[in-house]
């Protein structure tokens, strides 16, 4: 029987089993997702604003509804107003159908501005605004009579028509009285330093800052 020249053929296994190991080892940790560094890891924090209530004192709260009743009876009256003149323009009226219509709006708005002037339930706070919204609501009637001269005019109707864009004008000074008069209300039901609140969060205990702001208000008919 010939001679095995290597008895020992089973000493080749082990070796070739721990190579195989290394090779399964390197490819598994080759494939492994990038480990997330927590070091990178940051925090964004988030700034959120609460929404903040206005509470109106009961008086204010009240007087905000007669300056919406204001306005509308404002607007009705310029309504009225440009209705008669472009029905005087088209000829739908006489002349003397349209003086009376406009004598009418102007004794309207007499009775408008007494009811004005004699307000009992203004709040004190805006009672020196309530006196600037009564002054320019006494130039309203005069604006009518002026437009009243002008349909009289012997002229081509340029007296007639500069005195209605007088009377546009008043109407906005009024109206501008009006939301003058809103504005310090509403700054009534905010708190006495006129603060917001803000409140920061980031994962952790939230905080809360308080933010002054300043308020600049200008008087309608004013440079103040």
């Amino acid at each position: 029987m010939p001679r095995n020249p290597d008895p020992k053929h089973g000493r080749w296994i082990l070796p070739l089993i721990i190579v195989a190991m290394v090779v399964l080892t390197i490819t598994f940790v080759t494939n492994l997702d990038p480990a997330v560094d927590e070091a990178d890891t940051t925090t964004t924090a988030s700034t959120t604003t609460a929404p903040t209530t206005t509470t109106l004192p009961p008086d204010v709260e009240a007087f905000m509804v007669q300056l919406d009743i204001y306005e509308t009876q404002v607007n009705a009256f310029l309504g009225d107003v440009r209705g008669i003149n472009a029905d005087w323009e088209s000829r739908a009226i006489l002349q003397d159908e349209a003086r009376a219509l406009f004598e009418q709006v102007r004794n309207d708005i007499l009775i408008w501005e007494n009811e004005v002037a004699g307000a009992t339930d203004v709040p004190p706070d805006l009672a020196e605004a309530h006196v600037q919204l009564v002054v320019e609501v006494e130039e309203l009637a005069p604006g009518v009579e002026d437009i009243v001269l002008g349909l009289e005019a012997p002229d081509d109707g340029t007296l007639r028509h500069t005195a209605l864009i007088d009377f546009e004008d008043q109407v906005a000074a009024v109206l501008d009285a009006i939301d003058y008069l809103r504005e310090l209300a509403l700054q009534t039901g905010l708190p006495d330093d006129g603060s917001t609140t803000t409140t920061t969060s980031s994962g952790e205990e939230p905080t809360t800052s308080i933010t002054t702001s300043t308020t600049s208000t200008t008087v309608p008919g004013t440079n103040a």
